[in-house]
């Protein structure tokens, strides 16, 4: 490792280290380019739980505490911090980030700035004013884009005032967990109650309104009316986590479901699904459902963001439309009755995984942008974007 005074120095800025795929990311791309980097975060809003895990790594996390509204002194805030820290490259994840970055550059700029979009929301805000301001002034700011699918690239564009031939897509990718071997994977489900020849359907997230886990619910409920074997099992913790907890009780399934709330051991979890749920709203390219692919647990998603360009219908898993409760109650029901079906989906899925998604690929493509971006002869033109 070379001396850390050496190194070219690296920042992350984004809205808060607490769980999330997108905050998952920021931690792990950290510890992954420490060893050529001199890496600090800088969260807009509070350091967020996950903060600890990179300190104890030696990367410092400070928190911005940014104002409700449109705060503006956190761009001189921000742009102090830069120069203090001595940053070379700044990598804004999600829009809030980038604004602020792009801003800070006003003040402080040296850095180059790389933005990398990783959702949209849902619905899709339109507002001219925010294009008419990204085109004349943010994408001026910044040196490269990025987006997590074809997607999230056709939104930018749509949305924000990019161009979509500066924007590159760069698909997440995730270390897979070890695969748990049968009898752990038994002892683990007896833990949460599950029987061995229950059929578990889950999903492991964030309990946000975006995720529609209604949908998911609606169509559990339906066809575990005509399948007594069949169980619930969520992971993970949100607003909506009381919600849907009311929902299930008022269908009359709560001894069906399991409710773990946030775990650390979450991907390990997943293996114990025997089919994997997303019934998502919008995504970019979603992490617990790269991480149920690298495990072979077979999936359903919706057809929506980034996820068709996931998972092939037909050949690595399902895509149903959003939100129609009736599509993904068929797809249990086949899931439930075709185990063969299922087991070549799922491998379909950990190799197009392996092909496609991995960490060490997203890390690698990550070098390359940042090579360009610390090249010394690397200039930055004005509205160009490179």
């Amino acid at each position: 490792m070379s001396d850390p005074r050496d190194r070219p120095r690296l920042a992350y800025v984004a809205h808060a280290l607490n769980p999330g795929g997108t905050e998952r990311l920021v931690v792990d791309m950290a510890m992954a380019f420490a060893s050529r980097f001199r890496i600090a975060v800088f969260c807009l809003d509070e350091p967020g739980a996950w903060a600890a895990t990179l300190r104890a790594a030696g990367i410092p996390v400070h928190g911005l505490w940014r104002q409700p509204g449109l705060d503006l002194s956190i761009a001189g805030t921000l742009a102090g911090c830069l120069r203090e820290f001595g940053a070379d490259i700044v990598h804004a994840h999600q829009c809030s980030a980038w604004f602020y970055s792009a801003l800070a550059r006003l003040r402080h700029p040296a850095p180059r700035l790389l933005f990398e979009e990783h959702g949209r929301f849902y619905p899709e805000v339109d507002s001219p004013r925010r294009r008419f301001v990204n085109r004349v002034l943010i994408r001026r700011l910044t040196h490269r884009f990025v987006a997590v699918s074809e997607d999230i690239r056709t939104r930018l564009a749509r949305y924000e005032g990019l161009d979509a031939g500066q924007i590159e897509v760069v698909y997440n990718g995730v270390a897979p967990a070890p695969v748990l071997r049968p009898e752990a994977r038994a002892r683990l489900r007896a833990r949460l109650g599950l029987g061995a020849d229950d059929f578990v359907i889950g999903t492991v997230g964030r309990f946000d309104p975006i995720k529609n886990l209604p949908m998911l619910v609606s169509a559990f409920e339906k066809v575990a009316k005509e399948q007594p074997c069949l169980r619930l099992l969520l992971v993970g913790d949100g607003p909506e986590h009381k919600a849907i907890a009311r929902r299930i009780d008022e269908a009359g399934i709560g001894e069906r479901a399991v409710l773990t709330g946030h775990r650390d051991d979450a991907r390990q979890l997943a293996q114990c699904m025997d089919m994997f749920v997303l019934a998502s709203f919008s995504e970019g390219t979603s992490m617990a459902l790269l991480e149920a692919m690298a495990a072979a647990v077979p999936v359903a998603v919706t057809r929506v963001g980034g996820n068709p360009e996931i998972v092939v219908d037909g050949q690595t898993g399902w895509v149903v439309p959003s939100d129609d409760v009736e599509a993904l109650a068929t797809v249990l029901r086949q899931a439930h009755a075709r185990p063969d079906q299922r087991s070549r989906y799922g491998e379909a899925g950990r190799r197009r995984f392996e092909q496609r998604f991995t960490f060490a690929g997203m890390i690698e493509a990550y070098r390359s942008i940042y090579a360009g971006l610390a090249t010394p002869a690397h200039r930055f033109v004005p509205g160009t974007g490179v």
